[in-house]
């Protein structure tokens, strides 16, 4: 249907088309569940674009937020039904031909107890910032909702399809012959690892959506919250270096992301201008500007 094809349904909704497409070929039971989430996008979809509305647009991106954590919980079982091959080799290799090594090698060597635990903070820190963000604008700056979700969901979109194309574990699962020993910190460190233990869902690395979020959220308070982006820059930058730091991403992870963020902010920023719209809402605008 032509309305997921608007932001901020499109690059999600491509997704979870490609990776129904990709399950249904393989008849597995992960069809039924990614066929279910393209229905209900197209039915909010298509009663968004009939009586466009604050209130439709808010449950779109309701939709999408809930869809997002149950997609990347989905992909543990849904990618390797469809894709067995792992491109560790490959991401280490281009990490290599840019710089000599992965940074998580030299990194390594600098690794203390407590640098580790203040990197473990840093990197627990996406989780609150990422839910204080999905959430905001449905109550505060509401005129925002729909510029926001169109970024966000810019990033998450092509970055599950980078999950789907392109999976890989990061060099602290694929590549322990890296390290000499594994990083120890204290309680922190302790939460993080078990965290990103039991809810990793094994092919999530390229791109760094770690990365990528963080920096569009970066960027979104950049553009409307100027003092807000004064005090997140360097927890967030400290996220950046925590990706490498604790062994999760190549450095193609974390360049790809920053590209990513970029574009979305982009997208964000063509939705918020209403150069990207459904029709019947530039045909209202059109209506109220010749009344």
């Amino acid at each position: 249907m032509i309305e997921l094809l608007e932001l901020p349904l499109r690059y999600f909704s491509a997704y979870v088309a490609a990776i129904a497409g990709a399950n249904a070929l393989r008849m597995t039971i992960w069809t039924l569940l990614f066929c279910a989430m393209l229905a209900g996008m197209a039915w909010l979809a298509r009663r968004h674009a009939r009586r466009p509305g604050w209130g439709r647009l808010a449950a779109v991106c309701a939709f999408l937020a809930v869809g997002m954590n149950v997609s990347y919980q989905s992909m543990a079982g849904a990618v390797p039904a469809v894709r067995t091959v792992r491109f560790d080799a490959e991401l280490l290799a281009i990490d290599r031909w840019l710089l000599g090594e992965t940074p998580s090698v030299a990194l390594a060597r600098l690794a203390t107890p407590w640098l580790t635990e203040i990197m473990s903070l840093c990197y627990i820190l996406f989780m609150p910032l990422l839910f204080v963000s999905l959430l905001r604008y449905f109550f505060r700056r509401r005129e925002l909702l729909g510029e926001f979700y169109a970024g966000l969901f810019t990033v998450y979109g092509l970055g599950f399809l980078g999950y789907l194309l392109v999976p890989a574990a990061g060099p602290w699962l694929a590549h322990p012959e890296l390290f000499d020993a594994a990083l120890s910190g204290g309680p922190i460190t302790a939460l993080n690892q078990t965290m990103v233990t039991q809810g990793s869902n094994r092919v999530d690395v390229w791109p760094s959506l770690h990365c990528a979020v963080s920096t569009f959220i970066l960027g979104f308070a950049w553009r409307h919250h100027r003092n807000e982006f004064r005090w997140l820059l360097l927890p967030v930058a400290g996220l950046w270096f925590s990706t490498l730091y604790l062994h999760y991403h190549y450095f193609v992870d974390v360049l790809s992301g920053f590209a990513l963020a970029a574009f979305a902010l982009y997208e964000s920023r063509r939705y918020a201008r209403g150069q990207i719209r459904p029709k019947e809402t530039q045909k209202e605008t059109e209506n109220v500007a010749t009344a």
